[in-house]
């Protein structure tokens, strides 16, 4: 009798209002537990994502100066460059500097006597050019 008392007590609580009003809570509270843990792994992926790309990154930088470190190692690269970043010469070499040519013209130019006129007026001269 007491069996049969019990499973009708574990039945009526299963099927009773009150046992569902008070699951509801702690089923949503499970939800959003586990929606959050989702989300704290989406965050944690897209981090690992980019420290990944990161870590590519200085390999590649780490290659580049290996290869820089390879080149310089050779004594005529190392003297070419030298040459053209230390502005060095060998002995005896003749060394020529072409400096650029001045292209200004006379309308942007303000001549000496100019200096001393009133700022309106070089505005002026400046837009309507005397001949």
């Amino acid at each position: 009798m007491k069996e049969k008392d019990k499973s009708t007590i574990y039945e009526r609580l299963l099927k009773s209002k009150i046992f569902f009003i008070f699951l509801i809570p702690i089923f949503l509270a499970l939800i959003v537990g586990i929606s959050q843990q989702f989300y704290y792994r989406y965050q944690v992926q897209i981090k690992l994502n980019e420290l990944n790309a990161e870590v590519a990154n200085y390999k590649k930088q780490q290659e580049d100066l290996a290869k820089l470190i390879e080149y310089y190692q050779d004594i005529s690269n190392l003297e070419n460059e030298a040459r053209v970043r230390l502005n060095l010469k060998k002995e005896g070499e003749k060394v020529v500097i072409i400096l650029p040519t001045a292209t200004s013209t006379s309308e942007n130019v303000i001549s000496g006597s100019d200096e001393n006129m009133p700022n309106y007026k070089q505005w002026w001269y400046y837009f309507f050019p005397r001949d």
